[in-house]
Parts: structure tokens; C-alpha cells; sequence
């Protein structure tokens, strides 16, 4: 694991240090990499903060945005990652399972305690968004009470998400689903089941898929 004191050992690690940018401020935080990054920003603002990138997986072209106490980045192994982590307030968790894809999304984590959780084996698209929260507030005139409160996400393992899809607060998305192109999804989506549409709604099920065209 590599803390504030040993930043520089960390950066040392790579041939062309310029491609790579770590801004910490604070205390107790921890980046522990086991993978290959390129083009890589981490600024942290906070403490008690954890990032680990799982064995042979490749960061590129990628923000780590970090505002806030005690968050979690956790990535799994053979996966790779373009796009932004943001992490806002406290307590909040991205996790990405082992031999996951994602070719560019901005994945933001923004009320304290919420969470998203990718699965093993998803391939992700570009130009997604998945988002906890809305990082404003919607109050209600009658009752003068707050009501978009953030909702974790969940993508569970061998999940396809097309271009630019956008994933709301609070969805869960069941194994082996497919998520068409520029697709809205406000709700839960069933295991083997195509979603498509603004808001998404489902399109056929009883289906499963391949990276590989055969």
C-alpha cells in the first residue's frame, strides 16, 4: 500500500511519470495499485480515503475525484476503465468486479453512505453515466422536506450497458441484461431481459449475450 509519505515511490513506478498526477490533501489515505495506469489523475481532498486497483487492471485517460472522508475505490482484477470516479461527502463506495470493461463513463458517488457496485465480467460502453444522487435538492413547496435523497446502484455480474445509457439512483440491474444505446434507466431491470428507450422499458427477455460474435 502506498500512504502520503511514499507518493513519490508510487509515481516512480512508471516510465513517463508526466502522463500521471497524484494531488493529495489530508491524512491517512491510501492508493494501493497492482495494475497499470496512464494518463491518470487522483486528487484527493479529505481523509481516511482508500483507492485499490486490482491485479494487471489498466487505468487510462481517467479522473479520480475524491472530496470527502473515509471513501472507497475498489477495482478489481483485468479490468479496464477510461472516464471520472467522483466521490463526494462521506462513507461512499465504488466497487468494480474482476474482468470488467468500461470504455468511458462517469461513475459519481454523491451523498454520504450511498454506494455503486459494478459486477464481474460487465462490458460497459462510452459516454455512460451512473450516478447515486443528484448532488442538489428538490424540496417539495407543501411539505418543505428534501425528496431525490440519494439510492445506491447496483450492476450485477455479465451486464452490457450500450453508449451513452445513463443509470439513476436506486436501479438495480440483474445478470446477463443488455442496456440499449442512450437508454434512461429509472428502474430495476430483470435478470436476462433488454431494456431500451427514454425512460427504458423492457424490449425482449429470456436472453444472455457474448463479448465474442460467433
Amino acid at each position: 500500500m502506498i500512504y502520503i509519505d511514499k507518493l513519490m515511490r508510487f509515481v516512480e513506478k512508471y516510465k513517463d511519470k508526466r502522463t500521471n498526477k497524484i494531488i493529495i490533501k489530508g491524512k491517512n489515505n491510501c492508493i494501493s495499485n497492482h495494475g497499470y495506469i496512464k494518463n491518470v489523475l487522483i486528487d484527493i481532498q479529505g481523509n481516511h480515503n482508500e483507492i485499490v486497483i486490482g491485479k494487471d487492471s489498466c487505468l487510462k485517460d481517467t479522473k479520480i475525484i475524491v472530496q470527502g472522508n473515509n471513501h472507497k475505490l475498489i477495482i478489481g482484477s483485468n479490468c479496464t476503465f477510461s472516464g471520472e470516479f467522483w466521490f463526494e461527502d462521506e462513507y461512499c463506495e465504488i466497487q468494480i468486479g474482476d474482468n470488467t470493461t468500461i470504455e468511458q463513463a462517469h461513475v459519481a458517488v454523491t451523498e454520504s453512505h450511498s454506494k455503486i457496485i459494478i459486477g464481474n465480467d460487465c462490458m460497459l460502453s462510452n459516454e455512460i453515466q451512473i450516478r447515486t444522487g443528484d448532488s442538489h435538492s428538490i424540496i417539495d413547496n407543501i411539505s418543505g422536506k428534501r425528496i431525490n435523497t440519494a439510492k445506491d446502484v447496483v450492476l450485477k455480474n455479465h451486464v452490457w450497458v450500450g453508449a451513452r445509457a445513463i443509470i439513476l439512483k436506486g436501479v438495480s440491474i440483474g445478470e446477463n441484461s443488455i442496456i440499449g444505446s442512450a437508454a434512461v434507466v429509472t428502474k430495476n431491470v430483470l435478470a436476462n431481459t433488454i431494456v431500451a428507450g427514454n425512460p427504458a422499458k423492457q424490449v425482449k427477455c429470456d436472453v444472455n449475450w457474448l463479448r465474442q460474435r460467433i
